[in-house]
């Protein structure tokens, strides 16, 4: 494993020196290729864009999947960049109303912050702790390829922010004494659909896993939703909307359900900027 990842680090961390204008040609490729040649997941992509654009036309639906598969393609090369990419570069090509987390340490609480799989999470991740006063921890799914999950652990810590892996019974007690920031995409798969709580999501039920909720509510935390605009290629806006300031106080279901919705209305806003190949529908009830 450890061969497999300075060999990716060798050869890594070169291609991201070069410039992004550099590497939205290779980006270029990688469409072509994908979306003509292999064709990755073009059948699923489009039909989860059918059911969840039922008005629109065959021909709109065409034209947002070729937009997504050029920001598919953008989402890992300006995920390579993070390894070699500089604060200061960062910070001007992704803005946010951070003011939202400098009050809510002001105020001295723990805050959950709920986003999705909208292009460029990376990007968005790493940028918070750089412009925040609370630790930032990003809670993820462990890759099976051990070598890639390293990988991507140097990336997304490369801000000093933490990484707690889903499958780590005890990586929340790192928390424990310091103001943090936890992140959460929590609209992918639940790991036991049996324990999921299902949502009419995008025109179809899908499964959420409850973890986000029952853990703010233990930690008795804010709850910040995040949302993600592309602005152009290479450029970004996170728009933070502060939703309670102690999750204890909703009612069961209540702070899902209104992610849930959030989440459709950023979708719906750029249906092009969200990861369409991650087949969020594959479970029925």
């Amino acid at each position: 494993m450890q061969q497999m990842y300075y060999l990716l680090l060798f050869i890594l961390y070169p291609l991201s020196l070069l410039p992004l204008r550099v590497l939205y040609v290779i980006s270029d490729g990688m469409y072509l290729l994908l979306y003509y040649c292999f064709r990755y997941r073009k059948q699923l992509v489009a039909d989860n864009l059918r059911h969840a654009f039922p008005k629109k036309t065959e021909q709109e639906i065409q034209f947002i999947c070729k937009k997504f598969y050029r920001n598919f393609c953008d989402q890992w090369i300006e995920t390579l960049k993070l390894l070699s990419m500089s604060k200061e570069e960062l910070n001007r090509r992704i803005r946010g109303n951070w003011d939202v987390f400098h009050q809510l340490y002001s105020e001295g609480r723990n805050t959950y912050a709920l986003l999705g799989h909208t292009f460029n999470w990376e990007w968005a991740n790493v940028a918070c702790q750089y412009n925040c006063q609370q630790q930032f921890a990003g809670v993820y799914m462990p890759q099976k390829n051990k070598a890639a999950d390293k990988l991507l652990i140097k990336i997304r810590s490369r801000s000093g922010a933490w990484q707690i892996s889903m499958k780590a019974k005890r990586g929340f007690q790192k928390l424990e004494g310091v103001r943090y920031i936890v992140g959460l995409i929590a609209d992918q798969n639940p790991p036991v659909v049996k324990a999921a709580t299902w949502y009419d999501f995008m025109n179809r039920e899908a499964p959420f896993f409850n973890g986000p909720e029952v853990l703010a509510r233990k930690a008795k935390a804010a709850i910040v939703f995040a949302g993600i605009k592309k602005l152009r290629r290479g450029y970004y806006e996170i728009v933070l909307e502060r939703f309670t300031d102690d999750a204890t106080t909703l009612a069961k279901g209540e702070m899902m359900q209104a992610y849930v919705h959030f989440m459709e209305e950023q979708i719906k806003a750029q249906p092009e900027n969200w990861m369409w190949t991650h087949n969020r529908w594959k479970h029925s009830r």
